[in-house]
């Protein structure tokens, strides 16, 4: 395998001669001035790899920073990266959508059709065409949908997402980055197998499968992309296949919050229709109901579920959102909604169904969503409220991370709740089990706090040492409830009893 040479000294001359704009030295990779020339570098402008020879015309200084991330990328590979970095370091998670306006002039343009007589073509009528585009249509099978297949113009594609909710949306997941990154470079040099989904509603072409390989062909530079298109398919079928595909099917699942939202969107569709039928209502009825409907018990579950966790992370009162992964993507967070339904959501809400009048739980779980939320506010200001804080990584930073590694955040959260059940005087296991179903009151509540402040009190979060670090971080509540009740911290301790 041949070596590359290094430029001698009179080629670097020339070629910093060559890369110099208003006396300073550029880097190639995004023209800023290079101020030390001792930090230059030389990259091959056509990669090495691909047989780019190590000539003065082929070479071009780069800042060392640069030449350190370049790794095997070619110059051009390495712009795109940094642009795309850029492209997603913003507040707001990314769509398909973002993509289309910053590689296009106009996206989700209408396209008017006419569909035949006999339904066998439509005709598909551009701006800049003079005749119509006439297509075949075809028949689904399993649901009787028609559909067609074409080389769309991307600037007559939408993200099948709104950014107000809403259930005729079926894309509410955002894009991945990582995943971006790689289908980018790879469909620079392949052929994309399988086409975009998207369905015809209102003169609108809205995507809703394959967002990130038709994103990454559209940031590559691609200004058609192939599509299959439905013409107005039942939502809520195209949801729950869309779902299944992203779930119990997946090849990359949804983000856990895209699932809950999902599922509390579909529990609002079927509840609908559930209290329309005569007799009591209850969520343990409503699981039958779903059940008779063909859904899994797992599945209907899964909906009175999310539509409790989602009604909590929606407030807008929640002061713990800005801590989670999936809702704030500018910094490494200390959760993440999984995170969440494994500690707080499984120890603090009443696990569905209700078996009583939905009047009565609606009231229950009312109180619930309130107690639920307040004790994440109080975690959140005891704990993480200016304190949490990569960039500085000081002390109390390194505090609230031990606070928040996996196996710590299952063991405290745990002895959490025997401390709160203990406030509230809750002694029967079957009543400690609806831990938070019920009405708190505003003195119980300010005893919580208290406690809540002693528990991340504790000299165990300051310890220096490293042993402290490795026990917190072992991923098993057993173990770190064992280690810390070694060294003090137990459920006695936090409500003031004895201890270190």
């Amino acid at each position: 395998m041949a070596i590359h040479r290094e430029p001698n000294e009179n080629e670097r001359r020339i070629i910093c001669e060559q890369h110099t704009r208003e006396g300073k030295i550029r880097c190639f990779v995004n023209n800023h001035p290079i101020d030390n020339e001792s930090e230059i570098d030389y990259h091959h402008i056509k990669p090495f790899s691909q047989e780019g020879p190590t000539e003065v015309s082929n070479l071009a200084p780069v800042c060392r920073e640069h030449h350190k991330r370049i790794g095997t990328l070619s110059i051009e590979e390495f712009r795109a990266r940094l642009e795309m970095e850029d492209f997603f370091n913003n507040p707001q998670p990314r769509r398909l959508d973002d993509v289309l306006e910053k590689r296009t002039d106009k996206y989700a343009k209408s396209i008017k059709t006419e569909i035949s007589n006999i339904g066998e073509q439509i005709k598909l009528f551009f701006e800049n065409r003079i005749e119509p585009l006439m297509l075949p249509l075809f028949k689904c099978p399993s649901t009787g949908y028609k559909y067609f297949y074409i080389i769309l113009p991307i600037q007559y594609i939408k993200n099948d997402y709104n950014p107000g909710g809403g259930r005729d949306q079926i894309q509410p997941r955002p894009l991945e980055m990582k995943r971006l990154w790689k289908l980018y470079r790879h469909l620079l040099t392949h052929t994309q197998l399988s086409p975009a989904i998207c369905r015809l509603v209102n003169d609108k072409i809205l995507l809703f499968d394959g967002q990130h390989k038709s994103a990454a062909q559209i940031w590559a530079g691609r200004k058609e992309i192939e599509c299959k298109v439905y013409i107005n398919p039942d939502v809520k079928v195209l949801k729950e296949t869309n779902l299944t595909a992203h779930d119990d099917l997946r090849q990359m699942p949804f983000f856990t919050s895209v699932l809950i939202n999902k599922w509390a969107d579909l529990f609002k569709e079927e509840w609908e229709e559930y209290v329309q039928i005569k007799g009591k209502k209850s969520e343990s009825g409503f699981v039958t109901f779903l059940v008779e409907k063909g859904k899994s018990k797992a599945e209907a579950l899964n909906m009175l579920r999310s539509n409790i966790y989602d009604s909590i992370l929606e407030d807008k009162d929640s002061l713990i959102s800005e801590y989670i992964a999936e809702r704030n993507r500018t910094r490494k967070n200390p959760l993440s909604i999984h995170a969440l339904k494994q500690t707080i959501f499984k120890h603090f809400i009443t696990s569905p169904p209700l078996d009583i009048d939905i009047e009565d739980s609606d009231e229950l779980r009312e109180f619930e969503r309130t107690n639920v939320l307040n004790l994440m506010n109080i975690l959140t200001q005891e704990s993480l409220s200016g304190k949490w804080n990569p960039t500085t990584n000081d002390t109390t930073h390194r505090v609230a991370e031990r606070i928040y590694a996996a196996g710590s955040l299952k063991a405290w959260s745990g002895m959490l709740r025997d401390v709160v059940a203990q406030v509230l005087g809750l002694y029967d296991e079957r009543e400690r089990n609806k831990i938070l179903l019920r009405e708190v009151h505003e003195d119980k509540w300010d005893v919580v706090k208290g406690r809540i402040n002693r528990l991340f009190a504790h000299k165990v979060w300051k310890d220096p040492s490293q042993e402290v670090d490795n026990n917190l971080r072992v991923n098993n509540e057993t173990h770190v409830r064992d280690y810390l009740k070694k060294q003090g911290l137990t459920v006695i301790w936090i409500l003031g009893g004895s201890g270190e």
